[in-house]
């Protein structure tokens, strides 16, 4: 073959090669763009009224997020999720012309096009007319936006006649456009929501009411979410108490009923360090034993949980449920959290419960679990806990089986203390474990850690962990509330990232500190 054929050929080759290339890149380019989760802005934008014959738009990001299932971030995630910040950059612009309205979605940023296809999703209807005659009539009423968490309570009546309460999150979810059904977690909205309990305490001219959450940020995140709400606390008398009596319908997402912090630390830890399961002191062998039958009164128990250490009590209840389920337990989670004072009439002296959602390979079920009569200066095993299944929630949650006594709900592991009244947790230098640095910290200093009505202890001894990490010059997050709160001492000089291992070379008790900190937030949280 001649020089001229090879060249020809080797040329047909690479012309034939090149428009195989287009095709493949033009074909998968098509196929990438009809895979693309299509989001319709115009379905997601209400039309309102501006009160002078004109029409203004505002798009609906909390109901698109949800509706189209995307995650919904807590402000400190969103630099993880930039197709979530560029949606919320977006609005819709109406301009008149004639007896049209032009809609078209604009940007407060740049195009967002390319980043949300680089994540999957394509807007479509960004731009689209409307006659005054399909807007006349059609446009969002006024309406409240706050939301009223008194219009959710649902009381219950006691057998004593005393008055009990819970929340209707089924209904809350519905009336803030999310679907009840679907699981709020992804949703930051849905998943604040879902978290609000309610605490009823018997007051004097009737009862006090006070919205509660498990989540320390629920009332930034109901914010950032957009919900605007209100009554937070108030008062009802019995009267009122007896005109919402309902029943309720209680997702499983429901979360324990704790006091919601107005300002409250991460509980996300920035260094993060791994507790052993089992440290040293723990339940490392669980003999096959059965609970004792039900202990008689003992009128020696204490009457009050102040400066008394939980640690040994929990870790029998822990033991108990790790001998209950074994190795089907795949997810251990503390629910309620309640210490009973009984009465003369009572059947025990005090009663120290947790109530857990377990769930196993097979099912999902809250497991009750009690402990009667505590002494502070005795030991506890799993032969002294007492346990019950229960399928329904509010059976589980339900308190009517201590008629006799004097219920407190304990707030991330313990409560606020008359005797710790006017004792702040920090001191002068913003410290709430100071030596932690320098010597080891006992789980009974822990546990004495003064708590207010702002912080629980849960969130203290995220402080009392960080903090260390603050001595040694850690550099927390931007957004962390870790770094807001420390930045106002003059000692705190961050220089960066700082690990446990980098801590530790410098302060040495700190890596038993970290360990039997964490150990106890993981048995306060999860048992």
């Amino acid at each position: 073959m001649s020089n001229a054929s090879i060249r020809r050929l080797i040329g047909g080759l690479g012309t034939a090669l090149i428009l195989v290339i287009c095709a493949v890149v033009i074909v998968a380019h098509f196929l990438t763009g009809r895979n693309l989760q299509r989001i319709d802005v115009s379905e997601y934008t209400n039309i309102v009224s501006d009160g002078k014959g004109g029409y203004t738009a505002e798009l609906d990001l909390d109901r698109l997020i949800s509706t189209e299932r995307l995650y919904h971030p807590t402000e400190a995630e969103m630099a993880d999720h930039p197709e979530i910040a560029a949606l919320r950059s977006l609005a819709v612009r109406v301009t008149q012309k004639g007896d049209l309205y032009e809609m078209e979605t604009v940007t407060s940023g740049e195009d967002p096009t390319a980043l949300l296809k680089e994540h999957g999703i394509r807007l479509i209807n960004t731009k689209w007319t409307k006659s005054a005659a399909e807007l006349s009539g059609k446009e969002q009423p006024a309406k409240d936006e706050t939301l009223d968490f008194s219009k959710y309570v649902r009381t219950n009546r006691n057998a004593d006649g005393s008055f009990g309460a819970v929340m209707d999150n089924r209904a809350m979810l519905i009336d803030c456009g999310f679907d009840p059904d679907r699981d709020p977690a992804a949703y930051l909205g849905a998943r604040a929501l879902a978290s609000i309990g309610i605490s009823c305490q018997k007051a004097s001219g009737g009862y006090q009411m006070q919205i509660t959450s498990s989540l320390p940020t629920v009332m930034d995140d109901l914010k950032a979410a957009g919900i605007a709400y209100r009554n937070t606390k108030w008062t009802w008398t019995d009267a009122e108490m007896a005109e919402h009596v309902g029943t309720v319908t209680v997702p499983e997402t429901a979360a324990p009923e704790t006091p919601a912090q107005q300002a409250s630390a991460s509980e996300t830890p920035a260094p993060e360090t791994t507790a052993p399961t089992t440290p040293s002191g723990t339940f490392n062998d669980v003999p096959n034993v059965t609970p004792t039958a039900t202990p008689t009164r003992n009128e020696d128990a204490i009457d009050s949980l102040y400066g008394f250490d939980q640690t040994e009590v929990r870790k029998a209840i822990r033991a108990a449920k790790e001998q209950k389920y074994g190795s089907s337990i795949e997810s251990s989670e503390v629910k309620f959290n309640y210490f009973a004072v009984g009465n003369d009439s009572a059947a025990h002296t005090n009663v120290f419960r947790l109530v857990y959602l377990i769930t196993t390979s097979n099912s999902t079920e809250y497991l009750v679990a009690d402990v009667y009569d505590l002494e502070s200066e005795t030991g506890y095993s799993l032969r002294d806990v007492h346990l019950t299944v229960e399928k329904d929630r509010n059976r589980a949650k339900s308190t009517d089986d201590l008629k006799d006594y004097k219920v407190y709900t304990l707030n991330g592991g313990s409560m606020v203390f008359e005797e710790n009244e006017g004792r702040s947790p920090f001191d002068d230098d913003g410290l709430v474990m100071a030596k932690s640095t320098r010597e080891a910290v006992s789980y009974d200093e822990l546990w004495d850690i003064p708590q207010t009505s702002d912080l629980t202890l849960l969130q203290l001894l995220g402080y009392a962990r960080n903090e260390m990490f603050a001595v040694g010059g850690h550099k927390f997050g931007d957004t962390s509330n870790y770094l807001k709160y420390y930045k106002q001492f003059k000692w705190y000089k961050p220089t960066g990232k700082v690990s446990a291992d980098e801590l530790a070379k410098k302060y040495p008790a700190t890596k038993g500190n970290i360990t039997t900190i964490k150990f106890l937030e993981k048995l306060i949280k999860e048992g």
